[in-house]
């Protein structure tokens, strides 16, 4: 399946002109995928905005074992709240169970409702809101009972979807949010994005049930082995280096697959952790809905896993240099090519990777108006400019890419230029302005803001 669009009203923060009333389109899939980021400053509702989508997806029942409290949920001084996804079934393999008719290619509307009850009282005892109720809210019983026997199914049959939170972390976690993560269907794939305990460690252990059904020659379970190794070893990791064996240590890797340098991965940086347990995780998950695991090799040799789904990340970017947050999702789309990846992101790099249309600015908190497409004009500035070019447009809002000192020092350039162009400067001054200018090895564009300064007064 693959999302074509989002609403959500009274939800938190998306309320009155922050809310989406209709719904907000999402980028069709690119050949099956596709690459959509969600951008805006802390605290605009990206999170929310991620949950809410990917309680839409799993239905009421799983959103009452991820959420154990809703209390905070409904926008304050309202009563009801809303939120909805639009979803286009994958023919190939998203199948409906029963007798009844199924629906034609139009998307499905999977939607939730939540209602403070009628005799709560209108003022929170002791500072906790009401408990709201929790309902489908699809458009009908038609399309509830729909949705209950396709996606919204105990275990459905495809309807392929995973999220993730930004704590990625590759072991420890409660019991309970580890019970979570091995539940069955949307339930186990989604409990990281709402249990922050949560750990991907079930990766790991994969990998050792596979090579020791390998050992017994299993000969499937060998294959499978073989096309993870090779798919962390393309590219995924920095600085060459691949994935080289399992072993009941769990899994090593090594710069260049030198064995003589091999590390266990629990033993590498966190960012080396944190992409490996996800792309480990989205490939278990990926097997585990589907039965099997449609993988091999691309055109140009690269290892690639073609099941259909979606899959949500939020903050994607943690635990990444900058250098690989500019190749991450490209490196993912690439490898999972008709997953749908819907993620959100700080980083100008990863916004650099999004489709044309997949690129939404989150108004701040202080903001009238609610989530947005970008238009074509900044979509061409952030993809196809510099970082520099990104941070500084209105989706990340940010003034100036320089330090506070550099800030200062600048101010200070900008006044002594003023006077040695007019010819006013003492020679103690146009020292400290040869000085200064050497110092301040300008971008193109600050000089262009410190030249408009000098022409804007008059010089």
């Amino acid at each position: 399946m693959y999302v074509s669009g989002i609403g959500l009203s009274n939800v938190r923060g998306f309320t009155g002109a922050r809310a989406v009333e209709h719904h907000l389109p999402l980028t069709a899939p690119r050949d099956g995928g596709g690459w959509t980021v969600i951008a805006g400053r802390n605290g605009s509702g990206k999170s929310t905005l991620l949950r809410a989508l990917a309680l839409s997806l799993a239905g009421p029942q799983v959103a009452r074992s991820m959420v154990q409290d809703f209390g905070g949920w409904i926008s304050t001084g309202e009563h009801s709240a809303w939120t909805r996804a639009y979803v286009q079934p994958d023919r190939s393999v998203d199948r409906f169970t029963g007798r009844d008719a199924v629906p034609d290619d139009d998307p499905l509307t999977l939607g939730l409702r939540w209602t403070v009850p009628e005799d709560a009282p209108d003022l929170p005892r002791y500072g906790a809101p009401p408990q709201p109720r929790l309902a489908s809210d699809c458009g009908g019983e038609d399309a509830t009972g729909t949705a209950a026997r396709g996606p919204w199914a105990h275990t459905p049959q495809g309807w392929f979807c995973a999220a993730y939170g930004p704590f990625r972390r590759m072991t420890g976690g409660s019991g309970q949010a580890q019970q979570l993560m091995l539940a069955p269907g949307p339930a186990g794939r989604m409990a990281s994005l709402f249990h922050e305990e949560a750990s991907l460690a079930e990766g790991v252990s994969w990998l050792r049930e596979l090579r020791h059904r390998s050992l017994e020659e299993q000969r499937d379970a060998g294959e499978l082995l073989d096309m993870i190794m090779q798919l962390l070893s393309d590219g995924l990791l920095p600085d060459g280096y691949r994935a080289l064996r399992v072993t009941a240590d769990g899994l090593w890797v090594a710069p260049g697959g030198d064995p003589e340098r091999a590390y266990p991965l629990r033993e590498m940086s966190d960012g080396f952790r944190v992409v490996a347990s996800l792309v480990l995780d989205i490939v278990r998950q990926v097997q585990n809905a589907y039965g099997t695991l449609d993988a091999g090799l691309d055109d140009d040799g690269h290892p690639v896993v073609r099941m259909p789904g979606v899959v949500i990340i939020d903050e994607v970017d943690a635990h990444l240099h900058v250098t690989w947050q500019r190749r991450i999702g490209d490196w993912l789309r690439a490898h999972f090519p008709r997953i749908q990846f819907i993620v959100t992101s700080h980083s100008p790099y990863i916004c650099q990777a999004a489709d044309p249309g997949g690129l939404i600015r989150l108004p701040g908190p202080e903001e009238e108006g609610g989530p947005e497409v970008v238009d074509d004009a900044l979509y061409r500035r952030v993809v196809y400019g510099s970082g520099e070019d990104a941070v500084l447009s209105e989706l990340f809002g940010l003034e100036t890419p320089y330090s506070s000192r550099a800030e200062e020092e600048r101010r200070r350039l900008v006044r002594l230029e003023e006077k040695v162009f007019s010819g006013e400067a003492s020679e103690q001054e146009a020292l400290a302005y040869r000085e200064l200018a050497a110092r301040l090895n300008s971008s193109r564009s600050a000089r262009v803001q410190e030249v408009a300064a000098r022409l804007g007064s008059g010089q």
